[in-house]
């Protein structure tokens, strides 16, 4: 009998939760805004003004201006670039990068370790 009611009162503590609401994605934010987001998930919409190869090949992209007065970047070490083909065709393209933002040298910047950080969007 003391079963029965404990499976009863389990039942009602059940049926009392709320249920859950379907999770929700990053935010979309402007390549402006990234800086007030450091170290939250995000999706950076924006134009990509600038893609640029350093001397030890690590890629470049650059939104709101050219390096070194960009606003944001999105960085793809060497060792991932195989990871990331066509790349260089984004420049000029409006695109999203989604991350975890760091601050490097004072900007904002996402690395990116897989292909499925960046997407190009219909404009």
């Amino acid at each position: 009998m003391l079963a029965l009611i404990f499976s009863a009162l389990a039942v009602l503590a059940q049926a009392q939760k709320p249920a859950p609401t379907p999770a929700q994605g990053p935010p979309v934010i402007t390549p402006d805004q990234v800086a007030k987001f450091v170290g939250k998930e995000v999706i950076v919409q924006g134009k990509v003004t600038q893609i640029a190869l350093s001397v030890n090949l690590t890629t470049h992209i650059n939104f709101g201006g050219l390096y070194p007065n960009h606003v944001f970047t999105a960085t793809i070490f060497k060792a991932k670039q195989t990871q990331f083909p066509g790349v260089r065709d984004y420049e000029g393209k409006t695109v999203e990068v989604q991350g975890v933002p760091h601050l490097y040298k004072g900007k904002p910047e996402i690395v990116l370790e897989d292909r499925s950080q960046i997407r190009l969007t219909a404009e």
